[in-house]
């Protein structure tokens, strides 16, 4: 090997672990159970008629997975970014055909962080293979919004030692 091409694997050698070593982690704000309140009403069509069947079930995120109707989703990564409304408008309009706000999904703050998590295709819900919750808005520290499919919901924080009663599988 020429000294050059061993600076060059040194240098590609390096820029991938720099890459590694950037993933981001999951909000420990996120951590723990959620209780799915409501489907949230917008306009936007949605891909699967199973959405009135997340209401009252949980899904419980930590560092490396998500689980939903007992079932495990291991994650890749996390992406996290600062999502203003006009953002979200342009985006939902460019997905949906039609332009959503955050007040549409009940969250009045300019902006809001949202997660997406990284994880293979999964068939959790038997209509597809997008999971539901692995695209989340935090809006406040006991209030998340997840989507799945165009379809939004409302979560709330289930408290620790407070069993749910809807946990599916």
């Amino acid at each position: 090997m020429t000294k050059t091409n061993a600076v060059l694997m040194l240098g590609l050698c390096l820029a991938a672990g720099a890459v590694l070593s950037a993933q981001e982690s999951m909000p420990s704000q996120m951590m723990g159970s959620w209780k799915i309140v409501r489907t949230l009403p917008t306009k936007t069509p949605g891909c699967w008629d199973g959405a009135k069947d997340l209401v009252g079930s949980t899904l419980t995120y930590s560092p490396r997975a998500m689980r939903w109707r007992g079932g495990s989703v291991p994650l890749t990564g996390v992406v996290t970014r600062s999502l203003t409304n006009e953002t979200f408008q342009q985006e939902s309009e460019s997905a949906f055909g039609a332009p959503l706000t955050l007040a549409d999904l009940r969250i009045m703050s300019p902006k809001v962080m949202e997660v997406d998590l990284q994880h293979e295709d999964a068939d959790v819900t038997g209509a597809t293979t997008e999971v539901p919750g692995d695209s989340v808005l935090l809006v406040g520290r006991n209030t998340i919004v997840v989507s799945a499919c165009g379809t939004y919901f409302e979560a709330t924080r289930v408290a620790a030692g407070i069993k749910t009663t809807k946990t599916g599988l």
